[in-house]
């Protein structure tokens, strides 16, 4: 019997598109994996990988935007006593 809460890259994609709307292909999402930026098989049955269900949930609804840039850091803010204190 298959277990309900393990899915295939087909069944991530899928669950993706029902959870944010968005659609991507299993070859994307395989390559977001490979990347790191989406959480890494837990299980595999012969060559197939398995995901565990709610790490694909998690995953889908904390994702960045499309779009958005994560290799990049966020500026650090200056604070009203080192600006003054540079001019």
């Amino acid at each position: 019997m298959a277990n309900r809460n393990r899915l295939t890259a087909q069944q991530c994609v899928d669950l993706l598109k029902e959870e944010t709307g968005a659609e991507i292909k299993p070859v994307t999402f395989h390559s977001y994996v490979n990347r790191g930026h989406a959480p890494k098989p837990v299980e595999k049955i012969g060559n197939t990988p398995l995901w565990k269900r709610s790490d694909i949930v998690e995953w889908a609804r904390n994702r960045p935007g499309r779009g958005a840039r994560t290799d990049l850091r966020k500026p650090r803010r200056t604070t009203n006593t080192e600006s003054t204190e540079n001019r």
